[in-house]
């Protein structure tokens, strides 16, 4: 061979590992794993371009996606297994509710709640449009209610206490329409069952009083989970995504039934209508420590 073929070669032969070790680091990239040095969080801009935990369906599923926090969103059904995996250097941050994420960190080592809010979401109560009435009815009520003692005390007992608060009743009060309150009991402090097996939770408490106080009983109704429909699935929903949950899915068509969104149903929305907002809440980042 002569020596300027075999420069030829060694020149091809170079570029091959060149590009071989371009895919492997774009591959590395796309999983939205950034190594050590660059998986330090501080605030949520540096969640960009990083893997991050949500829970499945959450406010903060919503919220790192319509705000663009990053392009690997890693979805979990079991919470507690996100964490491990930040633990693990699998996800450079767990994203979620600030309420929950003590739950989480409790007795966790490894782990630390940032100081960092990343952003605030409010929950309401979402219904079919032709329930407009109705709506207008809870909105009235909403607003009185976040004003009320029973606000105070529900809030602090569900989420400082860990206790179970339902609005006083008058035993004289008869109440001969019931809405149906539409659930997956998979969101504590927010929604879950508790050890007497029963419907629990902040949304819960607040539903029950809130449609007290419009003049109904308020039933809860569980339903399972529904799998997300990805946009790069192919799949298509007859519900607009924001709301491509089994919550909304049994809600529609059901007159007075309702569930709990963290996102406003669109103006043109030909299904939905969205109540005001009856609780706010900041989302948090979990990180991992930095050993000393």
């Amino acid at each position: 061979m002569s020596a300027f073929k075999r420069i030829i070669a060694l020149s091809a032969a170079a570029l091959a590992v060149c590009f071989a070790l371009s895919s492997c680091s774009a591959q590395k990239e796309d999983n939205g794993v950034a190594d050590e040095k660059n998986m330090k969080i501080s605030s949520a801009a540096d969640l960009n371009g990083k893997a991050v935990a949500v829970q499945l369906r959450s406010a903060a599923d919503n919220y790192i996606v319509e705000n663009n926090l990053t392009n690997y969103p890693k979805r979990y059904s079991d919470m507690s297994k996100a964490v491990q995996d930040l633990i693990d250097k699998k996800v450079a941050a767990v994203v979620v509710d600030s309420n929950y994420a003590k739950k989480l960190t409790d007795g966790v080592e490894g782990v630390k709640i940032l100081d960092a809010v990343v952003g605030t979401v409010d929950y309401r109560f979402l219904l079919n449009k032709s329930d407009a009435k109705l709506a207008d009815k809870l909105n009235e009520q909403i607003a009185a209610f976040r004003e009320s003692e029973d606000y105070a005390a529900m809030i602090k007992s569900e989420l400082a206490e860990g206790g179970s608060y339902r609005v006083a009743k008058d035993s004289d009060k008869e109440l001969k329409k019931t809405l149906t309150f539409v659930t997956e009991p998979a969101f504590e402090p927010f929604v879950y069952i508790n050890e007497k097996d029963e419907v629990s939770g902040l949304f819960v408490a607040a539903a029950d009083g809130i449609a007290y106080g419009c003049g109904f009983k308020s039933d809860a109704k569980t339903v399972d989970p529904l799998e997300r429909n990805d946009a790069a699935s192919g799949e298509e929903s007859s519900l607009d995504p924001a709301f491509t949950t089994n919550e909304a899915q049994t809600v529609s068509g059901v007159k007075n039934s309702f569930c709990v969104v963290s996102v406003q149903a669109p103006e043109d929305s030909e299904a939905f209508i969205t109540t005001d907002s009856f609780y706010t809440s900041e989302l948090v980042m979990i990180i991992r420590t930095e050993k000393k």
